[in-house]
């Protein structure tokens, strides 16, 4: 018997990792992908999200949640036994720190930087220059935290490692030349995740892109001393 329906579109990095986690767990789920085409779909996803924003969950039950960082931990918590929250609390917050990072700062500097490329518009972070400074600081800070972690949170994976990677895959298919040179162990921690059977069958095999792609400033000095300050990440 099902659990629940997930509502999001093909492809969504925000349900990336939910879908894995499922699939992992043997959470069964519905998938129903809402095409942004279709009047009729709309209006489904407006009634379920007034803010018509996906993923959305409605369980078997009825019970409606939104916001994808809630739906991950939802979805992972079914599971009693499962160590993709981490075996302590202090790992399970840890999580949430990742899950946190990757979607609101992660995810829509990747996104102010793609979508103007594919002529898409932009709901936050319309400054070029700002998501360049904030993706590359992001990048920073995981590049510090992963030369003495196998994972984000600990030597197993975790649901940080899912949801963070589902975030990155379409960065990672522009990005991948920069990840290489400057942030190579988090393209091996990237390369890693991705290899994962469910994770590969959920989003699908990498299309390595050359396109071009704006470029940090050079008089950008005051983002730059952003990116620069970035503190490193210490082990939890």
């Amino acid at each position: 018997m099902s659990f629940g329906t997930l509502y999001t579109h093909n492809p969504n990095p925000r349900s990336f990792g939910i879908i894995t986690v499922a699939k992992t767990l043997g959470v069964e789920l519905d998938i129903v992908y809402i095409d942004r085409n279709k009047e009729e779909d709309q209006k489904t996803l407006q009634k379920l999200n007034p803010l018509n924003q996906v993923p959305v969950f409605v369980g078997s039950d009825g019970f409606v949640l939104t916001e994808c960082v809630v739906i991950a931990l939802y979805i992972t918590s079914q599971h009693p036994e499962t160590t993709l929250l981490g075996s302590t609390r202090k790992d399970y917050h840890t999580i949430l720190k990742w899950l946190s990072l990757a979607n609101s700062d992660l995810l829509p500097a990747i996104g102010g930087i793609i979508l103007p490329l594919l002529g898409l518009p932009l709901a936050v972070r319309k400054n070029t220059q700002d998501c360049l400074c904030a993706l590359h600081a992001d990048f920073k800070l995981l590049e510090a935290h992963l030369q003495d972690n196998k994972y984000l949170v600990g030597d197993e994976v975790t649901l940080a490692d899912f949801f963070t990677a589902g975030t990155m895959v379409f960065g990672v298919m522009v990005f991948h030349a920069m990840l290489r040179e400057k942030y190579p162990r988090v393209m091996e921690w990237f390369l890693g995740v991705h290899g994962m059977p469910l994770f590969k069958d959920v989003v699908g095999e990498l299309k390595y892109l050359n396109v071009p792609v704006p470029a940090l400033e050079e008089d950008g000095e005051s983002l730059q001393a952003l990116v620069d300050a970035s503190p490193p990440s210490q082990s939890p």
